[in-house]
């Protein structure tokens, strides 16, 4: 197993970049860039520093006919636009997710969303321009992260799963009976629930989000698809806490909780996200460096 294609011979490389522009060449630029990181995380995960072009193949071969791959095909109707809304209705998986929410070299701040309707905000794009880092900063990005920075990443949502926990098992005897499950633009709640029903909700959100986020920084797989798991879990995660609060507020409206709460949830994740590509751009620079000294 390799982390970065740069790992290979030149010919070796330079026959999987082919295979890699050849599979996803008649595609769909956005669905072009989520296949091609899938296609790309089955060769670091088959292939090792001395592999040769044949291992390629071979591995190409392994994969299977690409023209019948759900993933990204052109026949394939669960993605496509509807009234100029992108789609794509597929089981998520990290590689697609992380091709939507972190694309660094794309100057287009909204991607079609890697699952349901509508579009997801390419953090990537947004880092670029607010200075944080340069487009081609990384050579791939998320190949050279260290695991003790997925394990860093794993700390908000367990910290967020055991704020929500603590806070039922303190609270939950002097709140209300009915708590509430939905607010209007205006910040004033307009749904109610059952208090047991809603701290099993928000215990369960982050507790989930909390899980995938550990198992993610636990696993030894496609790095670029374990960041965009992690992503999605301190968002998650932060939806839970988020909403845990509001539930326990008075029925006063308050105006600035819905785009207080968009702040934190697209925050929770662009936070994780640029501080994995900055631990990986910093241990390319360390890798660098020592290869030419």
């Amino acid at each position: 197993m390799i982390t970065t294609l740069s790992a290979l011979a030149p010919a070796t490389r330079a026959a999987a970049e082919s295979w890699l522009a050849t599979a996803t060449g008649t595609l769909d630029a956005d669905l072009a860039a989520g296949l091609r990181d899938e296609l790309q995380g089955a060769l670091l995960e088959g292939l090792d520093v001395d592999a040769t072009p044949a291992d390629v193949a071979a591995l190409a071969a392994r994969i299977g006919p690409l023209a019948d791959d759900p993933v990204g095909a052109p026949h394939d109707r669960r993605v496509g636009t509807f009234a100029g809304i992108p789609y794509d209705w597929r089981p998520p998986t990290g590689a697609r997710i992380k091709a939507n929410l972190w694309d660094p070299a794309s100057d287009r701040l909204f991607k079609p969303r890697s699952f349901g309707a509508g579009w997801d905000l390419n953090f990537g794009a947004l880092a670029v321009k607010l200075g944080l880092l340069e487009p081609d900063a990384e050579d791939a990005p998320f190949t050279q992260t260290p695991d003790a920075a997925f394990a860093l990443a794993a700390a908000l949502p367990a910290a967020l799963a055991a704020a929500v926990g603590l806070h039922y098992a303190a609270r939950c005897a002097s709140l209300p009976e009915r708590l509430p499950s939905h607010w209007s633009l205006a910040g004033h709640p307009d749904r109610w629930i059952a208090k047991r029903r809603a701290a099993a909700q928000d215990v369960v959100l982050t507790t989930a989000a909390a899980a995938a986020s550990a198992a993610a920084a636990a696993s030894r797989g496609d790095r670029p698809s374990r960041a965009g798991v992690q992503a999605v879990a301190a968002t998650l995660a932060t939806i839970g806490a988020f909403v845990t609060v509001q539930r326990s507020l008075d029925d006063k409206p308050r105006w600035w909780v819905a785009p207080l709460f968009a702040k934190l949830a697209f925050g929770a994740a662009g936070t994780t996200l640029v501080g994995l590509a900055l631990a990986g751009r910093a241990a390319e620079q360390r890798r660098d460096l020592g290869s030419a000294s």
